[in-house]
């Protein structure tokens, strides 16, 4: 009896959907592809099991709900390579994809736009109370009144941690906008830096400066909650921040605090450190707080151009061709 045709895994779910159109098209006579909605949270080894009875035969994965963990690979004899529906790859235990032969992929850039957009529309909110001004008015017919002022961009200094393809996206409306802008980011060499629009800085310094602080940088243990409560008491008082990047980089009870204490004049996350997010978090009752659920990338120019860069690399490498954007470099596995 022939064995079943190799085929692609999409992970996607009703809230994590992936644009299956530009997918299909590009793997349309490379490989079949069926979705397989993997949870996006962490599994007991029961239900992890469960679901790598779904993957099997699966050569290939575009990961945009879900962990791809070494319990989950060591069940996927067969899969070769992991492309994640997006720039950032911490759901991916990378490590354990290198040993076992398994290619693993991004899409950087391909959400750059329309993060850049959202990062500026919690800004907007931020600086002339959009938000709770439209409450007022919209539930208590509040008009007129001096608690709807707000402040202007132009003249503030915006400090980006992180100058990748969102940061200098950002820079360039931030500029439009008359705002000065400076940016801190290890990757990149102080001319880099200006290059892209912007005045290097130390993180300390940027910190101290920024009356809006936004944050454009990858989850990794260096940046593990890099803005803590000594990172905020550094902060101008009533600086606002923004975070449409990875949870993680922030500690959301030290956030919670500085708003309470005036430390901080406002805050917009669209990320938190667990999602979906602990209901008892201090964020919840936190003050000047803007929350969105995780949406910076969710438009639908966003979810195709995305969608179509991750298939396209899984197609070429079925193909025996070099992907354009890989992340590791997979030793190579052993004959069975």
């Amino acid at each position: 009896m022939p064995s079943p045709k190799p085929w692609v895994a999409v992970t996607a779910t009703e809230d994590l959907p992936v644009s299956m159109n530009p997918v299909e098209a590009v793997l349309r006579g490379v490989a079949p592809v069926k979705t397989v909605p993997l949870p996006y949270s962490k599994l007991g080894l029961e239900e992890e099991s469960r679901f790598a009875d779904m993957f099997q035969g699966a050569v290939g994965m575009l990961v945009r709900a879900g962990y791809i963990t070494p319990t989950l690979l060591d069940q996927l004899p067969e899969m070769r390579i992991v492309a994640v529906h997006g720039a950032g790859v911490d759901q991916v235990d990378v490590a354990a994809c290198t040993e076992r032969g398994v290619l693993v992929t991004n899409a950087p850039g391909a959400n750059a736009d329309a993060v850049a957009e959202l990062t500026f529309g919690l800004m907007i909110s931020l600086a002339r109370k959009i938000p709770t001004s439209a409450e007022q008015v919209h539930n208590k017919r509040i008009w007129g009144d001096a608690r709807h002022t707000g402040s202007e961009l132009k003249g503030k200094v915006l400090g980006l941690v992180g100058m990748g393809q969102i940061g200098l996206r950002v820079t360039r409306i931030a500029t439009a906008f008359g705002m000065k802008v400076c940016a801190c980011d290890p990757g990149l060499s102080a001319a880099e830096i200006r290059a892209r629009g912007a005045k290097p800085m130390k993180l300390e310094a940027l910190l101290a400066a920024a009356d809006y602080l936004s944050l454009h940088a990858p989850h990794i243990p260096a940046t593990h909650q890099m803005i803590n409560g000594k990172a905020l008491a550094t902060m101008k008082k009533g600086a606002f921040l923004i975070n449409a990047a990875r949870g993680q980089l922030v500690d959301e009870a030290a956030v919670a605090q500085a708003l309470k204490s005036g430390r901080l004049g406002g805050a917009a996350l669209d990320v938190l450190s667990s999602e979906p997010p602990d209901p008892k978090s201090p964020i919840f009752d936190a003050p000047n707080i803007l929350l969105t659920p995780h949406m910076a990338g969710s438009t639908q120019e966003c979810l195709d151009t995305i969608a179509g860069t991750a298939g396209a690399d899984i197609a070429r490498f079925l193909q025996g061709k070099r992907p354009k954007h890989p992340v590791n470099k997979p030793v190579k596995r052993k004959p069975a």
